[in-house]
C-alpha cells in the first residue's frame, strides 16, 4: 500500500515578510492522522490537510469527511497536481513534473525526461519532468514545492507551500503517527523565490 499525506498551506501578499516567514518555518511538514477511517481498501490512501496563515496565526481548514482520507485501487488512478507515480515489483518511482494547466508560477523548466516520449503529455515541452526518488517497501518520501497563483475573484497574489508525504506501506493499519515517528529516507525541494 502506499500511503501518501498531502499538505497544503496557503498565505496572502501581507504574509510574504520575513516577520511572517519566520512563523512558517516552523511549520510542520508531517502530522499524525487524526481519525483513520474505519475501513481500507484499495492500494493507494491519501489523507489530505489544509492550512491558511493570516499574520502570525496558521490555522488548519476544515476538510470534508470524505475528501479528508480518500482510497484508490492503484496509483494510476491518482490525479495529484506536480505529480506522476509509477509502479512496479520493486516499488514506486515518484516523479515531479510542472503541470502547466494546474501549477502556479514560476514555470519550472529543466531536464524533461519524457521529452522524446512520443507516447507522454510532455512530449516536446520544456518544462521540469524528473524523477525526485524512488520507494522500496518501508521506505519514506518527501516532496516541497511552492508556487504563486491569482485569486480571479480579488485580483490578488496568493501563495501555497506544497509537502506531500509518501510511505510504501506493507502493513494492514497504519499507525496514527507514522509520517512523524521518522524522518524521511528521500527528500525532493522545488522551492523558488515567490515575489
Amino acid at each position: 500500500m502506499l500511503i501518501i499525506q498531502n499538505i497544503n498551506l496557503c498565505y496572502g501578499k501581507k504574509e510574504r515578510t520575513s516577520v511572517y516567514a519566520k512563523i512558517r518555518a516552523e511549520f510542520p511538514f508531517s502530522y499524525l492522522f487524526d481519525k483513520l477511517p474505519d475501513t481500507f481498501h484499495g492500494n493507494v490512501m491519501i489523507h489530505r490537510l489544509s492550512f491558511y496563515q493570516k499574520e502570525n496565526i496558521i490555522k488548519r481548514l476544515p476538510v470534508k469527511d470524505n475528501y479528508r482520507f480518500q482510497f484508490y485501487n492503484s496509483v494510476q488512478d491518482l490525479n495529484l497536481t506536480n505529480l506522476t507515480i509509477q509502479s512496479s515489483l520493486e516499488g514506486y518511482e515518484v516523479i515531479f513534473f510542472y503541470d502547466e494547466n494546474r501549477s502556479g508560477q514560476p514555470l519550472r523548466r529543466g531536464h524533461n525526461k519524457d521529452y522524446h516520449n512520443i507516447n507522454s503529455l510532455l512530449y516536446r515541452h520544456d518544462v521540469l519532468n524528473e524523477t525526485a526518488f524512488f520507494l522500496k517497501k518501508e521506505q519514506y518520501g518527501r516532496i516541497v514545492w511552492n508556487e504563486r497563483k491569482i485569486d480571479y475573484d480579488t485580483g490578488e497574489w496568493y501563495y501555497q507551500h506544497h509537502i506531500i508525504n509518501l510511505l510504501h506501506y506493507s502493513g494492514k493499519t497504519p499507525e496514527i503517527d507514522i509520517f512523524i515517528k521518522r524522518r524521511p529516507d528521500f527528500e525532493y525541494k522545488q522551492i523558488a523565490v515567490l515575489y
